[in-house]
């Protein structure tokens, strides 16, 4: 029988390491899917800022908002992100700042500051663009997010297009792309269980 038992868990186990290596496999395969088409907006997902500037990851982010805005995919860019831990500012303000320093026009950048998660943001987001006559959207993020994103927005009934920034430093170190991929795998996990 404990040997029965044993087999069992083995098995389980075994199962449980295919599924986790292969969801690992296909968020990499997404991380390079790029979906950009004329929408209505382009939501920019936040991410750390540092003293008002936004950090590289957040700026890599940001500039590819700025390409597809100026290539004319959408004509307005909603920023994201609330304010973290003993910060004062944003995200998504500063995000507006560094845009308005690019020439970007301030009334056409709308500010999603209450999120702190993703899922968070985009909940926010969903519950207002009915208002703003918003009835498609351009998702950008950093490659290894852009499979749970676009699972999050789905669920929302969100019409959604993915769009990863291009040049962000985490896709230029291997080793970082690798633990924000494992990291990126747990919490897909997470959303598909419990919804967080």
């Amino acid at each position: 029988m404990k040997g029965y038992l044993w087999k069992i868990i083995l098995l389980v186990i075994v199962s449980f390491g295919i599924v986790f290596i292969s969801l690992v496999c296909f968020i990499y395969g997404y991380s390079f899917k790029d979906e950009a088409q004329k929408a209505d907006a382009i939501v920019v997902l936040g991410a750390s800022q540092w003293s008002g500037e936004p950090s590289p990851v957040f700026k890599a982010r940001l500039d590819h908002a700025y390409d597809l805005y100026t290539d004319e995919y959408a004509p307005v860019i909603i920023l994201t992100g609330g304010v973290g831990d003993k910060e004062k500012l944003s995200e998504a303000f500063v995000g507006k700042n560094y845009l308005i320093g690019k020439g970007i026009n301030k009334h056409i950048l709308f500010l999603e500051e209450e999120g702190r998660t993703s899922l968070q943001s985009l909940k926010n987001i969903s519950a207002t663009l009915g208002e703003y006559k918003i009835d498609s959207i351009i998702l950008v993020s950093d490659g290894f997010h852009m499979m749970r994103l676009k699972k999050m927005a789905d669920d929302l009934k969100i019409v959604n297009f993915v769009s990863p920034a291009t040049n962000s430093p985490i896709d230029k170190n291997n080793f970082a792309k690798f633990k924000y991929i494992m990291r990126e795998a747990v919490v897909f996990c997470l959303y598909r269980l419990f919804k967080i």
